[in-house]
């Protein structure tokens, strides 16, 4: 029997997440911040995080970034970090992307480049509303994602202003664009761990449907959704 994972509702192009999980043959409970549902991810057995809106500052920073509270969700932050904080207690597989890269980093007391063009000189942003940046990334020799990817080398798709810049306690950078920006994160230590990956791309909504990276980690993060007998 497949086992669910959760899924947390995004606030921007959620529909891409859950199209890319229903291609997996994966059933999954959405976990909404607004409806605060947090006991359904007692029924789960991984936690997928999505992207969306920028991260409250106040969670890895003490200082303005120049942006008005309402340009925020703090409410989302501080629902998705109890989730995670469930997950990790719980010996979840869990998957990350762009925004819940960024948000599992600062849950172990990393923090953000509030913007990568501003301070880094660099852009990741869209090319246009309908397209993302893409790019190459270098990947950590040995790393999950090496081994998913069968090479040290990606191309991966772009659609951010922000990223990790403090390493949060506890990962290991397994994967850089080439101007340095980081693309994934995993455990330093995996001995005896369950599934972990975080990503600063898309998979979900990548412009090769049959990317094979995007499968790969598809399909792996099912395999250790169903091996979980937690």
């Amino acid at each position: 029997m497949n086992r669910k994972i959760a899924l947390t509702r995004s606030d921007s192009k959620f529909h891409n997440y859950k199209n890319w999980v229903e291609s997996g043959n994966i059933p999954y409970e959405v976990l909404d911040w607004e409806q605060n549902n947090f006991d359904d991810i007692k029924k789960c057995s991984a936690l997928l995080l999505t992207g969306g809106v920028d991260i409250f500052p106040e969670f890895y920073n003490d200082w303005e970034d120049g942006k008005h509270r309402e340009d925020y969700i703090p409410e989302r932050d501080g629902f998705e970090f109890r989730l995670l904080e469930y997950a990790l207690g719980n010996n979840f597989p869990v998957l990350g992307i762009c925004r819940g890269l960024q948000l599992i980093n600062c849950k172990l007391n990393g923090s953000l480049i509030s913007d990568i063009e501003t301070i880094r000189g660099t852009n990741h942003r869209k090319v246009s509303p309908a397209e993302d940046r893409m790019h190459g990334i270098k990947i950590k020799e040995g790393s999950l994602l090496s081994r998913l990817a069968c090479s040290n080398e990606a191309i991966a798709n772009s659609s951010h202003h922000q990223a990790i810049d403090r390493l949060g306690e506890g990962l290991v950078v397994t994967a850089r664009a080439d101007d340095g920006i980081i693309e994934a994160v995993e455990w330093l230590e995996s001995g005896g761990k369950p599934f972990f990956l975080g990503i600063q791309w898309h998979p979900e909504r990548f412009p090769e449907p049959e990317d094979k990276l995007s499968k790969a980690i598809l399909n792996r993060f099912r395999e250790e959704t169903n091996n979980n007998q937690n």
